[in-house]
């Protein structure tokens, strides 16, 4: 199984359209998740839907994203962890797991994992949320920079409260 790291640094140049806070609907890969408010829904290649926050002017842009991985059958959510977890340490320049725990994501058992590393210029401080169902995996990543974490954790939070799935 190979983790993929489709949730990384989302920039401000990318094509956007505005949102308020609206419920996202993917029938395809049964799920419904509502974008923080005032964020602008990007596109990304590899990532189901992905938001950034209202620009500062700055380089980097705080980001939220969900993708959604097809798994061999029988993966559990410890094997998936940590397959995330090798993957991460090669992607992420000086990636340190901050923290780990067990969460519920839409109502089924899953992960959450705090991590912190550097990609090209950035500090950034990453909280992603897990879970398996049908078949895949359901990540929701949320990044800014690690100075400005405390402020990305009430964002996570209703992010992650407001996943369901759609089956």
């Amino acid at each position: 199984m190979q983790h993929s790291l489709r949730s990384g640094v989302v920039l401000a140049a990318l094509a956007s359209v505005s949102v308020a806070g609206a419920e996202y609907v993917n029938a395809a890969e049964g799920f419904a998740v509502t974008a923080p408010r005032g964020w602008k829904q990007v596109s990304v290649p590899g990532v189901v839907v992905a938001f950034v926050a209202p620009t500062s002017g700055g380089k980097f842009s705080v980001n939220s994203n969900v993708t959604v991985e097809p798994l061999p059958a029988g993966v559990t959510i410890s094997q998936y962890a940590q397959a995330a977890q090798g993957t991460l340490k090669r992607v992420i320049t000086d990636y340190k797991l901050v923290s780990s725990r067990n969460v519920t994501l839409g109502g089924v058992a899953g992960r959450e994992q705090i991590f912190s590393g550097r990609q090209g210029e950035f500090n950034l401080y990453f909280m992603q949320t897990f879970a398996l169902s049908g078949g895949k995996a359901y990540v929701l990543t949320g990044t800014t920079q690690f100075k400005d974490r405390a402020s990305l954790t009430p964002v996570m939070a209703a992010f992650v409260k407001s996943f369901k799935f759609r089956r």
